[in-house]
């Protein structure tokens, strides 16, 4: 984020009255620590703001500063100055919670996809950018706005988890550097950690299901979550964002997938890649997208059928490679 971006962004973020800030559907660490920094710093402001998304956010990230006053909306009925989306890179990704040309005055679309639609008044989407943390960071180093410790906490856990704890492809010297001075401005990364990682014997009985249905290939392996699984458990869908790592994680796989079941029957698929495979392109192939290394798409189907969909795809994706 340069200079200039940064400017207009703090010019229009100070010059409003109200402001809504929000993130994609199925929030992660990234948005959700974000949108918490930004948060915490506008309300020291005296700003009137609101973080609202559709979905509500992992329980994992409840310690944060702030965590209990975000809240959930299938649609908002007020109005504002100014709006925040943070990784999103186009609106129905944000769940369509309102009406965006009616209810908004000024949209400022902040992201590191590719592919984004920028929607906004003001776009700043940086592809290279390993977490939206890492844009909000520049943006208040830009502006000259100390840095508290708890907005250091947000900005470090938005990094630490688009990164997977600094082990993926985007962990850049940059993003080192970045970390090295949340530490310095009293983030704690063993609180963090000890927090996102957690699990509780719910979400091990989930994890021991999952592990049972694996399926391993020559350069990938997948497994699923059912809802029968999730009944079966006590677990929910929140405790479920680490699971595909342990996949990932495996040598020669360079392809992970875990399927997940919804509520409403909809299949979830959560891609990972290694060595420069592009999951962002099978993702696409059903409607969905993300990063090279990173992607997830929903398709509306019986999980069987889902998943039959996907490793298709993949074994071509694979053969042509």
């Amino acid at each position: 984020m340069n200079q200039a971006q940064s400017k207009e962004i703090g010019s229009v973020l100070l010059k409003s009255r109200s402001v809504l800030l929000t993130t994609h559907i199925n929030p992660d660490g990234d948005g959700i620590g974000s949108g918490l920094a930004l948060m915490n710093e506008l309300l020291r402001r005296g700003k009137n703001v609101e973080f609202i998304n559709r979905d509500t956010a992992p329980k994992m990230y409840s310690f944060l500063p702030n965590s209990d006053k975000i809240k959930t909306a299938k649609k908002i009925t007020k109005c504002y100055d100014a709006m925040v989306v943070l990784e999103c890179p186009d609106l129905s990704r944000n769940g369509n919670i309102l009406d965006y040309d009616r209810q908004c005055g000024k949209i400022l679309n902040i992201d590191h996809h590719m592919g984004n639609g920028m929607y906004g008044h003001i776009n700043v989407v940086e592809p290279k950018a390993a977490a939206v943390g890492v844009q909000i960071f520049q943006l208040m180093k830009e502006l000259k706005w100390k840095i508290s410790p708890v907005v250091a906490a947000c900005l470090y856990t938005a990094i630490v988890t688009d990164t997977g704890s600094f082990r993926y492809s985007n962990t850049t010297p940059q993003v080192h550097r970045i970390a090295a001075e949340l530490l310095e401005l009293g983030a704690n990364p063993d609180q963090i950690c000890s927090e996102v990682y957690a699990t509780s014997k719910k979400s091990t009985r989930l994890f021991t299901e999952m592990l049972k249905v694996m399926k391993l290939e020559d350069k990938f392996g997948y497994s699923y979550l059912t809802r029968a699984m999730f009944k079966k458990t006590g677990a929910e869908e929140s405790e479920t964002d680490n699971f595909i790592n342990t996949i990932r994680s495996i040598k020669g796989i360079e392809i992970s997938i875990l399927f997940k079941e919804t509520l409403s029957g909809t299949v979830k698929a959560s891609f990972r890649s290694k060595n420069g495979t592009d999951v962002n392109l099978l993702a696409k192939k059903f409607g969905g997208g993300g990063h090279m290394h990173a992607a997830g798409c929903a398709i509306d189907k019986p999980i069987k059928t889902a998943i039959a969909m996907v490793i298709k795809e993949v074994r071509k994706y694979l053969k042509g490679k």
